[in-house]
Formats: structure tokens, sequence, C-alpha cells
């Protein structure tokens, strides 16, 4: 709670305080991602058909928007419950509940009970050490040095979010917010420099795509907008100034996407500032949607806001367990059986796409309901101060 010198201004400013407008961000990233994994055309024909499959194989972005709202989530929630006690057992069960049980229900689901009952199709291929990976979470490791040998390559996102989870608490520890954001500054520019470093090796794409140090600017730049907003003054001064804020952090993403052909995924320019620049934009946008006041926001930060954004939100994480399976198990067989496997027309796709995003909606709702609201209503059991930002 703070003031301002020309009318009273209440900008969130803890973990304890629900933030709509970054559901929406979820929202965003999970609408960007499930269209991307959904695509079926392979050698686009005709100029509209390539601008839509451009357009979808940018969807990959969607999870670097992820891992920057993870980072600004967790660091806060960490900031702001520092002082309580039990802190890191309560952050650890708090975490477990939200990831775990819906993450082994689908790999329960796929990995024995459909195989046990003979409805595994032929096309999920079963690799031991592919599936150990996803057990473990060290997919992220494992896969860009097993190419062949994912059924669930989606999965390795999750690995890359549990290792900072695990490791980050005793990375923060006993840190002030300003030492933090150094610290989070610092390991941006390393993770930069490890990538420039692959590149300049010949490593494989898959492996500065996954490997988590590649990744680690995305969730420190997060980190770094979370230690910010716990600044009063730079939360005030972010709020009252919301196009110059917002026209930075577009500004960034904008700049990037010229460096880098429009963040197209193999080149190196992407792979290396491309990621770095996407983070630092999204970093400042996540930073202005939770600075601006409720009830005042603007423009785009009001969309995010919005019921249908949040709902979206809400369901996203069962979303992108779930549409991957839904794709293998269901949607391909179906696409097979009416002859609509090979050379799929544009407008087959493109409904395709729609249909797969609203059955994802679907189930995901309903196993929030079936299994992740059950768990989630047992953080009442431990410290209620990790509430988060809504989604965390």
């Amino acid at each position: 709670m703070i003031g301002s010198s020309t009318k009273a201004m209440t900008v969130p400013t803890t973990s304890t305080q629900h933030i709509p407008a970054l559901d929406g961000v979820r929202a965003v990233a999970i609408l960007l991602v499930v269209p991307h994994n959904l695509n079926l055309i392979v050698g686009p024909n005709g100029t509209v058909a390539h601008l839509v499959v451009a357009y979808l194989d940018r969807g990959w972005i969607g999870v670097q928007l992820f891992f920057v709202l993870s980072g600004f989530l967790i660091t806060g929630i960490l900031l702001d419950t520092r002082e309580t006690p039990k802190c890191l057992r309560s952050f650890f069960v708090h975490r477990a509940l939200r990831i775990l049980p819906m993450y082994y229900a689908l790999l329960l689901t796929v990995f024995v009970i459909l195989p046990a009952a003979n409805l595994l199709p032929s096309m999920v291929s079963r690799f031991p050490g592919a599936e150990l990976s996803y057990w473990l979470f060290f997919a992220n490791w494992y896969a860009p040095m097993h190419p062949s040998e994912g059924s669930m390559p989606h999965l390795w996102s999750l690995s890359v979010e549990e290792q900072f989870y695990l490791i980050w608490p005793f990375v923060i520890s006993h840190r002030s917010a300003k030492q933090i954001r150094f610290l989070c500054v610092s390991l941006a520019a390393l993770s930069l420099c490890f990538r420039v470093w692959m590149l300049y090796f010949g490593a494989p794409t898959e492996a500065i795509y996954q490997f988590s140090i590649s990744r680690m600017d995305a969730l420190a730049l997060g980190g770094a907008a979370a230690a910010t907003m716990r600044s009063s003054m730079v939360a005030q001064q972010v709020a009252a100034r919301q196009g110059a804020v917002s026209g930075a952090g577009f500004g960034l993403l904008l700049v990037g996407a010229a460096l880098t052909g429009g963040y197209a995924a193999a080149k190196p320019t992407t792979m290396s500032l491309g990621y770095t620049l996407l983070a630092l934009g999204f970093a400042v946008i996540i930073l202005l949607a939770a600075c601006a006041q409720s009830g005042q926001e603007r423009g785009w930060i009001r969309v995010l806001a919005m019921p249908w954004m949040r709902r979206i939100g809400k369901y996203s994480y069962s979303m992108y367990l779930l549409h991957v399976p839904l794709h293998l198990l269901v949607g391909l067989r179906l696409l097979q059986a009416l002859g609509l496997d090979h050379e799929t027309p544009l407008t087959v796709n493109l409904l395709y796409l729609l249909l797969g995003t609203a059955i994802s909606y679907i189930a995901a709702g309903a196993t929030y309901r079936l299994i992740e609201v059950r768990f989630l209503r047992l953080k009442n059991r431990f410290d209620s101060s990790q509430k988060g930002h809504g989604t965390a």
C-alpha cells in the first residue's frame, strides 16, 4: 500500500494479493503454445499457408513467456514469505501440490494404464530412458541427446521448472531484493553467454533450446522484475507511467523481432540475443501488468484481466499437459480414420487447431475439478501466505 502525491493509489507489491492480469498473461502463453504444437502442415503451399505456418512456428515464444512469469511469481512468493515460519517447507509442499498430482496422473495414464489395457496406439513410441526422464524431471537434458525417443516432447519445460523450484529458494535465500536483482541480471548475462558458447561449438539446436542454463535468463529476468516490484517507489512509478513502460516492453520485443527475422526458432540470432530480448520485454510487460492499479488498468492490461482470459489462464497448466497427449492419442487417429493425416488442407488444419485448443480447454477444466482442485485445497493445511499472484 503506497500513496501518490496527487491521489490515493494502491499498487500490489506482495504475493498475498491476487492480480487478475497475470492470469491473462498465462492465457496468452498457452494460446501461443497449443496451436504451435498441434500444427499439421509441414510443407505449406501458397502465400496464406506460408503466413499461417510462419505464425504457428513462432508459438514457441509462449514457453518463454511461461518461464518469465514463473520466475516472477516464484521469486515474489519467496521474497514475501521468507520471514514466515517453515517458509521453505511450505513452499515445496505448495509446489508439489500444484504440479505433481496432475503431472503424474498423466504419466500413469499414458505409460501404465493405457499399455496395460492395450489401448496405447503404436504411434506413441516407448523408450525407457525417455520415460524415466519424464518421471524424474530431467527430460530437458535427456531429450536433446536422444532426439528420436521422446513420446511426450512438451514435458521438457516442466523439467526446467522443477529444477528451478528446487534450486532457486536456496540461491536467493537471505539476500535483499537489491542483491537478487543484481544476481538475476548476472544470471541472465551468463545464460546468454552460455548459448553463444554452445552455438560457437556447434551444439545441437535442441540442447540450446532446452537446457536449463539456456533458459535461465527468462526465469532470472522474471525474478528481477519481482524484486523490482518490491520497491514501493518503483512500483508506483511503473503504475503511473503505463504508456511509457508498455512502450518500452513492446519496443524490446520489436527490436528482438527485427534482429531475429521475427523470432525464427532455428536462427542463431534468435537462440542467442533473441531469447534474452524476449525475456526482457516480457519481464517489463509482466511488471507493468502486476503494478497496474486495480480498476485503473488501460488497454491490453484490461483485456488480460477479462474473465474469459482469466479462466483460460486458470486451466493453462492442465491444457499444457493434455494438449499433446490428446493430439497423439485421439486427434491424429481420428484424422487417419478420415483419411486426412497426409497433405492436410489449410482449412482442415485451421479447424483442427480450433477444435484441438477447445477440446484441450474442456479437458483441462474437467481435470482441474476432478484432480487439481482437490489437491490445491490441501494447501490450507500449510502456511497460506503463499497464494501468489493468482496462478503460481
